[in-house]
């Protein structure tokens, strides 16, 4: 393997472990929302100082480099290519859907950042009750929830067919983790809009 393609590799997986690792603990913070104190506790400290701007950097830079890591990736294999693989993954997401599907998950990240950077930082709580009050909110956040499980799945496959893993246990366990973290999200606004007063 050429060392650049090797190292874009490497900072993809990286950049993409760092954002799983963000994602995880922001779905576990979002699930503090059912004990209001603990939530409002938790954002107000989050949001006082550094720590929000420091993470919103990280993800940023996290975001950039796997983004172009994938484009040198995906350009150097269609170029190296010639034949197919010899087994076809049959839970692989077409790529062309996940190429889309890239433009809409940017979309949705971008304005779910300027959302929250919105929010009256010292009562977070009430401004999410409030978000997740318009039928529009909750179509797009599950919208984008869809889009995100479909691209951690297509990712989670690629990572599975390069280590050989392809048997139905490997992918139905990476499909429940990846279904357990979109779930977790998607509690918030379905609780909120049909169940919250």
């Amino acid at each position: 393997m050429k060392p650049l393609l090797q190292l874009q590799k490497r900072s993809m997986a990286i950049a993409g472990l760092i954002m799983l690792g963000y994602l995880i603990f922001h779905m576990l913070t979002n699930l503090s929302f059912f004990t209001e104190a603990s939530f409002s506790a938790f954002y107000q400290w989050y949001n006082a100082g550094l720590v929000r701007w420091l993470v919103i950097a990280l993800m940023v830079i996290a975001i950039l480099i796997h983004v172009k890591a994938a484009f040198h990736i995906r350009a150097v294999n269609a170029k190296a290519r010639t034949t197919d693989y010899a087994k076809h993954d049959k839970f692989k997401i077409p790529a062309a859907f996940v190429t889309a599907s890239i433009i809409f998950l940017l979309a949705f990240i971008i304005i779910h950042i300027i959302q929250t950077l919105l929010f009256d930082s010292t009562n977070v709580y009430n401004e999410l009750s409030q978000l997740f009050k318009s039928e529009l909110m909750v179509l797009f956040y599950l919208a984008g929830l869809f889009v995100l499980t479909m691209h951690l799945q297509h990712s989670l496959a690629n990572v599975l067919q390069t280590l050989g893993k392809t048997s139905v246990t490997c992918h139905s366990l990476a499909w429940a983790g990846t279904l357990l973290l979109t779930g977790g999200f998607a509690l918030l606004p379905l609780y909120i809009y049909f169940v919250m007063p």
